[in-house]
């Protein structure tokens, strides 16, 4: 199992990363895309435009490399609620929009987003309960072995 969840955490953390370096790379469309969803204006969206992808890559970063990994998982597990209730959210409502989770700008293709959202959510629980991080000493800090 410590292999499974090691290679879990790693593509997790690593998702992540990617995610949030792409949008770093264009944060006005970025903007644009959290503007889409037509859940909140400005100047919320601009900001949340340049604050989400240094928590993705922080994150992802803390779940890849086993310091503050229950913290960073639960911290990418969260963010990945919100944004799947999110596209959720634009479907019901017949919105057309891009999500940007990639730094992409094409239409979202709904029922695929969903399920690739929930396929991440089953890993980040995954990383979140098994990675062996216990009573703030992670397996990192043991030489590997669980306390």
């Amino acid at each position: 199992m410590k292999q499974i969840t090691l290679v879990l955490r790693l593509l997790f953390g690593a998702v992540f990363i990617w995610s949030g370096i792409a949008k770093l790379k264009d944060p006005i469309s970025f903007a644009e895309s959290v503007r889409n969803f037509q859940i909140i204006g400005d100047p919320i969206a601009p900001a949340l435009a340049l604050f989400i992808p240094w928590v993705e890559i922080i994150a992802g970063i803390a779940v890849m490399i086993g310091k503050g990994l229950r913290g960073g998982a639960g911290i990418l597990l969260a963010s990945l609620i919100v944004f799947t209730a999110a596209i959720g959210v634009a479907w019901a409502r017949g919105l057309d929009i891009s999500c940007g989770c990639f730094g992409g700008s094409g239409a979202v293709n709904y029922p695929l987003k969903i399920s690739q959202n929930f396929l991440l959510l089953a890993m980040g629980f995954v990383v979140w309960k098994f990675s062996g991080e216990r009573n703030g000493t992670s397996t990192s800090e043991t030489g590997g072995e669980e306390l």
